[in-house]
């Protein structure tokens, strides 16, 4: 059974690894939570507990933040690699809060937007 803290968003967009054994490497994000993000795999196999850099950015409303965190591989299958966030910082976990999970008035506007909406 997964024990997840945070809800995982799919997400369409690019991050760079850095890994030791093979230098720099493009891959696609497939889903982003505050926790780690798993990327579709890539050409090269990577093992679990590898230690990456993972650059990528994040817009919420227009506005654009840029994030190179340590991550670790925690799960490692055929279509998906999921990282883990290794101590990602303040700035970071705002960021992807605010990505993940829209203001409270945000919400209600999407909420009574809604027909049928309890």
């Amino acid at each position: 059974m997964e024990h997840r803290w945070s809800i995982r968003k799919p997400m369409q967009a690019s991050v760079t690894l850095a890994l030791p054994k093979w230098g720099k490497l493009q891959a696609n994000i497939c889903d982003i939570s505050l926790g780690g993000l798993a990327i579709t795999r890539p050409q090269y196999p990577i093992p679990v507990n590898s230690l990456a850099t993972l650059s990528f950015s994040l817009e919420q409303d227009g506005r654009v933040s840029y994030h190179r965190l340590s991550g670790q591989v925690v799960y490692s299958g055929n279509a998906r690699i999921g990282f883990l966030f290794m101590e990602p910082g303040r700035d970071a976990l705002l960021a992807l809060r605010e990505a993940l999970y829209p203001p409270t008035r945000k919400l209600s506007e999407m909420i009574a937007g809604q027909p049928n909406a309890a």
